[in-house]
């Protein structure tokens, strides 16, 4: 499985924040520091455990709840047609 960004989406530092938004529908999202890294990291498509091993490294977080936290940033995100996800691409 690996996680795209969708085209649609753009993304831009606002007064130290991410920002989101789609071109397509104006929906916007704002992004905290370990979502802004998550987005970044979708700019190659990558599978979970990818974005996983990466944000432990990078952040002080246990692999369990790494994983937990970053599939529900990523069904928020979907939710919103900003990712897509390829079920047939290997990890």
């Amino acid at each position: 499985m690996h996680i795209r960004k969708q085209d649609h989406w753009l993304s831009a530092n606002v007064a130290g924040e991410v920002v989101m938004m789609s071109a397509r529908t104006g929906k916007h999202i704002g992004l905290n520091k370990m979502g802004a890294r998550i987005w970044d990291l979708l700019e190659r498509p990558r599978s979970l455990d990818e974005i996983c091993d990466t944000l432990v490294q990078q952040f002080d977080v246990a692999p369990d709840i790494c994983r937990a936290e970053v599939e529900s940033f990523l069904d928020e995100l979907k939710r919103h047609d900003a990712i897509a996800i390829d079920e047939a691409a290997s990890s």
